[in-house]
């Protein structure tokens, strides 16, 4: 009877796998933090009365906002 070893498994540097964690989560705070700043300078620009300023803002959150969901379909297909 004849054994056979498994084939040897090659794992990623674990410094490397950390690395790049820690980019997606600075990616994905940065993210959120442009979209909190966009609704704030929205919303402060409304009670000031600066209407235009108010729909450049809510403009900018809802392009951030579709381009994320349209990344995380992407990514989940991909």
């Amino acid at each position: 009877m004849t054994t056979t070893l498994p084939a040897p498994v090659t794992l990623a540097p674990l410094a490397m796998a950390d690395s790049n964690a820690a980019a997606l989560t600075l990616g994905i705070a940065v993210y959120a933090a442009a979209i909190l700043i966009g609704l704030g300078v929205g919303v402060n620009a409304l009670i000031q009365g600066r209407r235009r300023r108010a729909v450049i803002a809510w403009a900018v959150v809802a392009v951030l906002t579709l381009a994320g969901v349209v990344i995380a379909i992407a990514s989940s297909i991909g």
